[in-house]
């Protein structure tokens, strides 16, 4: 009976430090609320009283934007940061630049076109969150070029692409890489939906085959550029992005009024206010257990 207390508090104490370690990680509040409303508002951050729309940025001609309807404002901006993204991601990628006179890489990587609807188009996604559209590229962008890396290992793959003639591997190798990287964003929360062509690319692609490595350099640098594009535009007006830098909700800030210490001296208390009932309620089964004479 004393063995099995004893593994039963064991047991008890592992969410409670599991708890513990995490809370440690957050802050006490959000700091991003230190910084001036012209600055905060450029990384999603907006004050606890106001709710969508919000305000626009408030310098002409933005601070004009609520005389017109919201959806207008929305087409808007998607046209203007879908255009921007886009051309400054070809501009950066054509220019004298390590991409262009060392990687060699193409003038863009086609499945950033459809990340720009969602970066621009529905900024309120989760899909379109930083976290899934960075994660989901990379990590598409290295699953797709690690097997990819496999099959050329075969030293005609690179021609059945060139030639475009019916090879198996080559559509083994697509279906292999975009499902894989499928797999990978489920696994790791950072799905992105256009980031399976990111996978597929890496392997149908020839363009892309032949970056090897440097894929994941080019992919990665895309994927910044056009971030930062939308964290800008996107703030301008009565739209707010990103909703979530990591995850939905006060992922790295304690929720209003919540105490570390009391709260961990509190879990503490209730876990030995259970084990002494268990210990009582021990007490009376064994007392039960005895033969009546």
């Amino acid at each position: 009976m004393e063995n099995k207390k004893a593994h039963l508090h064991s047991n008890r104490q592992r969410p409670a430090k599991y708890w513990h370690s995490l809370t440690q990680l957050k802050f006490r509040r959000d700091y991003r609320s230190d910084l001036p409303p012209s600055l905060f508002r450029f990384t999603g951050y907006r004050p606890p009283d106001e709710g969508p729309p919000y305000d626009p940025l408030p310098i002409p001609p933005f601070i004009w934007l609520p005389k017109i309807p919201l959806k207008y404002e929305t087409w808007l901006f998607a046209w203007i940061g879908s255009f921007g993204g886009i051309l400054l991601i070809e501009a950066i990628m054509s220019t004298d630049t390590a991409f262009r006179d060392v990687y060699h890489t193409p003038t863009i990587i086609t499945s950033f076109g459809a990340s720009a609807v969602l970066l621009f188009g529905v900024v309120e996604s989760p899909v379109a969150q930083p976290r899934n559209f960075i994660g989901g590229h990379f990590l598409s962008a290295l699953v797709g070029t690690c097997i990819t890396r496999l099959f050329v290992l075969n030293g005609q793959y690179q021609g059945y692409l060139d030639n475009t003639h019916f090879h198996p591997s080559t559509f083994i190798n697509g279906g292999i890489s975009m499902a894989t990287s499928l797999l990978v964003m489920l696994m790791t929360g950072t799905v992105h939906p256009p980031a399976g062509a990111t996978g597929l690319n890496a392997a149908v692609q020839s363009s892309v085959v032949s970056l090897s490595w440097r894929y994941l350099p080019t992919v990665l640098a895309s994927s910044l550029i056009m971030l930062a594009w939308a964290i800008l535009v996107n703030n301008l007006g009565r739209r707010r992005y990103p909703l979530h830098w990591w995850a939905p909700g006060p992922t790295f800030v304690l929720p209003p009024g919540q105490n570390h210490d009391e709260d961990l001296r509190r879990v503490e208390e209730g876990e030995r206010d259970r084990d002494a009932q268990e210990g009582d309620l021990a007490v009376e089964i064994d007392n039960s257990s005895e033969p009546h004479r």
